[in-house]
């Protein structure tokens, strides 16, 4: 607040600035021009006081003629014009004029960003107030969201809670803890990169904390990604070796690895868990389910070994060294018979030699519960990136074809890289 004060304080000197510098310069010009005229007064005076000391025979006609000549030269400077035909007192006025002017516009553009200056804090003044806030209420916020969870936490409730914990790592990067609430009120607030980085830097403080492990792992299963179950398996694997007992992390694993389709992994962990739940359990139903669809599923592949080529004009194009070249090779397979936007399976690699062959299968799908065995008419696309981004960009190139899934078999496909993306 010392600051604000100090600004409001600058901004009135600013102000009263471009109220009395205007009159300090017309007095001082209106002085100035007064002395000028008084000046001249007294050299005709003492001309005519020389003819008086001469006639009284004070002075010599010599002496008289020399004063009154050196008088009169004095006299013609005080009121001889400039060669322009101007003043000397109307010059003055012009520069103090323009100098004024000049100052007067400096003075505006600085108060103009002082008040800038002054709007930006007064901006940060009702942020800085909800961060006091949020700290003061810290603790009945941690009762009400992490103690005892209660029904009626609002969004404004987690997004204070998050200011007062970010604050609070702020000054203690080490804080294993904070960094484990935060990734915590980053998934409720479904931020899951942030979530994920936070769940990181808590895990290398304390690599060995249950709770921030077990937290990390929900926060993976959420988004119900292929990759991000993955890093799930990873981190519950973890929190059972050090906890084998875990009944909760038990759960988690039987029922993401039968999402991701490991058979043994998800019957492993069932079998610790199944005893424990009512037989109507919801989380039982569907780990049980799902393990009875791997038991019958075939377990033959399904998709493409896509060979992937350029025409003659892309080949010269990539063939050029002094240019800027794609450096990642995405292949994915869309539903050909819908606008879903969603790919049901892709891969991404590092660009080599073309022609270069592709093996995309259900197993590389993005979703759990969508992949090629749900398609029937399958649009697939080859694309040649700058950037690991999968959208697109605008000059990357690419080609694509639509064809008939053929359940449990691996049918081989060509593609041609033949157009660039304008747009």
């Amino acid at each position: 607040m010392i600051t604000f004060y100090v600004l409001v304080v600058g901004l009135i000197i600013l102000a009263l600035g471009f109220i009395f510098y205007p009159l300090f310069k017309r007095n001082y010009a209106a002085h100035t021009q007064a002395f000028t005229l008084s000046n001249t007064r007294l050299i005709k005076q003492r001309l005519v006081e020389l003819d008086e000391e001469f006639a009284q025979g004070i002075i010599s006609d010599k002496h008289r003629t020399q004063a009154q000549k050196d008088l009169k030269i004095a006299l013609l400077e005080e009121t001889t014009p400039e060669p322009d035909g101007a003043t000397l007192d109307a010059v003055n006025g012009a520069d103090t004029k323009r100098h004024t002017g000049m100052l007067a516009s400096g003075l505006l553009i600085v108060l103009l960003l002082s008040t800038g200056v002054m709007y930006w804090y007064v901006n940060q003044v009702s942020g800085i107030s909800g961060l006091y806030q949020a700290q003061a209420d810290m603790q009945s916020l941690t009762d009400k969201i992490i103690v005892n969870p209660s029904q009626d936490v609002t969004l404004e409730d987690v997004q204070s809670f998050t200011l007062a914990i970010r604050s609070r790592i702020e000054h203690n990067e080490e804080d294993a803890t904070g960094w484990m609430l935060l990734g915590r009120l980053y998934g409720a607030l479904n931020q899951f990169e942030q979530a994920y980085q936070a769940f990181d830097k808590s895990l290398a403080i304390a690599p060995n904390n249950a709770e921030t492990l077990n937290s990390y792992a929900q926060a993976l299963m959420m988004p119900n990604q292929v990759e991000y179950l993955k890093q799930a398996v990873v981190v519950l694997r973890r929190l059972l070796a050090l906890e084998p007992g875990n009944n909760q992390a038990a759960l988690m694993l039987s029922m993401t690895a039968g999402q991701l389709g490991d058979l043994a992994t998800s019957e492993q962990y069932f079998a610790q868990i199944k005893d424990l739940l009512p037989p109507n359990n919801p989380a039982i139903v569907q780990i049980q389910a799902r393990i009875d669809e791997l038991k019958g599923q075939s377990q033959a592949m399904t998709g493409f070994s896509v060979t992937i080529s350029a025409d003659n004009e892309i080949s010269t194009r990539l063939a050029q060294s002094n240019r800027l070249q794609p450096t990642f090779l995405f292949v994915f397979a869309k539903d050909g018979a819908s606008d879903n936007p969603l790919p049901a399976a892709v891969k991404k690699l590092n660009l080599g030699a073309l022609p270069t062959t592709v093996t995309l299968t259900h197993a590389d799908a993005m979703m759990a519960t969508y992949s090629l065995k749900d398609l029937t008419e399958v649009t697939l696309t080859a694309r040649l990136s700058f950037d690991e981004n999968v959208q697109t960009s605008v000059g990357e190139l690419e080609g694509s074809v639509t064809l008939s899934k053929v359940t449990d078999a691996v049918i081989p496909v060509s593609i041609t890289i033949n157009k660039e993306i304008k747009q």
